[in-house]
């Protein structure tokens, strides 16, 4: 049996980034994959905290790609073989229905449009996932990792604590190593194969999805302006190039854009108790993207002309999104939080926690910590906590979907916690849990913010109680009437 130090499963961006992190300080690293690249796949939403990560990863080990990687502008001078879109913030539009065509009142009524960055330059950004973890893939094997596609893990023997596991592949291949890390993402391998129990069941959040990738997606921003003869979805920035919220009954429908023409669509709606209400909601997901949401006309018009071009058979649905593991099988067997974790992509957090993963488990393995059972400990301890904060506010979101302007608050406790914690980066600490997950006023304020947002009675009141609640970590004016929806001071990255 072949011998090595560690065998990651899995060769999305965060496993390929973590294994070259890893080979570049001469640690033996097999990558192994049931697929092979270039493929499908989604989670291409950056974020700030997203992108602070990755720089941070970039200058720590001498990767310049990856801090090029980590603003648009840096993206487009060093990397331009390599699609990616321009993502200057968060935009969202509140859609009616049988007919009734998006029109405001007055500015803000049913549109938000929150920054992310002061301009293009450092700006966010969309991945294209089929080149980007095709090209990450490749600089791990560059960096020395030995690569094996298209054979899958089937299953894994532990040993006892002084040996290391024993990993056999679908073609009856078997390999050894020190520390096996999962990376597999929905495929949870590590924890299937040891028949782990799903701890879902602990999540609040309980959506699905379906959607794929298209040719000819017409500008929505365009569409809205014209109807409102003004520039209102494109100040303070162009709500195109965000990612794109569209609040339908019930979810909501994301459209993503790239470079190459190219706009990722997908609808999210959220699943009620019973099983018939899965299978009905499921059903009316499917069909609302096939149909190219013909229920709601300004959506139509624009995704009418479109083509799907991937995947090539059909669109993809997912039953329910949300999965929960522990993310520590045993000192030997450990999974990535984009494994462990996934709650849903309504505020872009899934690339950031793979990123956390990486930053944590290569700087536990590089100083020979990773075996011992307190930063496991730790380690497991954050990865729960992040995706339960995540859950909550997540499902706070999704609870006042149907109304714009508590949906809105909801929303903005999210960023408010999303902002402090890119300050902690940007003022160069390493926080022990992401998304101030562990501060238990943090905590307690999302409880409060819960409970106020469940509450009957008069929006204004609710929003008040909100706005009082967040005061502590708000620290860009987040809920302030009067800018009518439009923020444009919110970003703290600057560089």
């Amino acid at each position: 049996m072949k011998q090595y130090d560690v065998i990651v499963i899995g060769s999305g961006f965060s496993g390929s980034i973590l294994s070259r992190i890893l080979a570049s300080r001469g640690v033996r690293v097999l990558l192994v994959d049931r697929g092979q690249h270039p493929r499908f796949a989604i989670g291409e939403s950056s974020t700030p905290i997203a992108d602070l990560l990755l720089r941070r990863l970039g200058e720590r080990y001498g990767m310049d790609d990856l801090v090029s990687m980590s603003t648009y502008r840096g993206w487009q001078e060093t990397l331009p073989q390599l699609s990616c879109g321009l993502k200057r913030g968060f935009s969202y539009f509140k859609h009616g229905r049988c007919g009734n065509t998006v029109r405001e009142n007055f500015l803000g009524e049913s549109s938000l449009l929150v920054a992310a960055s002061p301009n293009d330059e450092v700006s966010d950004t969309h991945w294209y996932r089929k080149e980007v973890d095709a090209y990450h893939f490749q600089q791990a094997i560059r960096a020395g990792v030995d690569a094996i596609e298209n054979n899958g893990v089937v299953d894994i023997r532990f040993r006892g604590p002084h040996h290391g596991p024993i990993v056999v592949l679908n073609g009856r291949e078997n390999l050894t190593a020190d520390l096996i890390i999962d990376a597999s993402g929905a495929g949870s391998v590590a924890a299937r194969i040891n028949e782990r129990p799903a701890l879902t069941k602990q999540l609040r959040t309980h959506t699905c999805a379906t959607f794929a990738h298209y040719r000819g997606v017409n500008s929505f921003a365009a569409e809205f302006n014209a109807r409102h003869r003004d520039d209102r979805a494109t100040e303070p920035f162009n709500a195109d190039a965000a990612a794109q919220h569209h609040l339908i009954k019930d979810g909501w429908a994301w459209m993503l854009r790239f470079n190459n023409g190219v706009t990722s669509v997908g609808v999210t709606l959220n699943v009620g108790e019973t099983i018939h209400a899965d299978f009905t909601t499921q059903r009316r997901c499917f069909e609302l993207l096939d149909r190219r949401l013909d229920e709601y006309p300004s959506l139509h018009r624009i995704l009418k002309d479109a083509q799907r071009i991937d995947p090539v058979d059909d669109v993809v649905c997912l039953p329910r999104l949300q999965r929960l593991y522990d993310p520590v099988i045993n000192a030997r067997c450990v999974l990535m939080p984009s494994t462990a974790a996934m709650i849903d992509p309504l505020h872009s957090t899934g690339i950031a926690h793979a990123l956390s993963g990486v930053e944590r488990l290569s700087d536990l393995i590089l100083s020979d910590r990773v075996y011992q059972i307190d930063h496991l400990d730790r380690y497991r301890d954050a990865v729960v906590k992040e995706a339960t904060l995540i859950d909550q506010l997540v499902h706070m979101a999704y609870r006042s979907i149907n109304h714009f302007p508590r949906f809105t608050a909801a929303s903005m406790i999210y960023f408010a916690i999303a902002i402090a914690c890119e300050e902690q980066l940007l003022a160069g600490e390493s926080p022990d849990y992401y998304w101030l997950a562990n501060d238990r006023s943090v905590n307690e304020i999302v409880h409060q913010c819960d409970q106020a947002l469940a509450q009957n009675g008069n929006d204004d009141t609710v929003i008040d109680r909100v706005r009082e609640l967040i005061e502590p970590i708000n620290q860009v004016g987040l809920l302030d009437d009067t800018v009518t929806n439009r923020y444009a001071y919110t970003a703290t990255k600057t560089a």
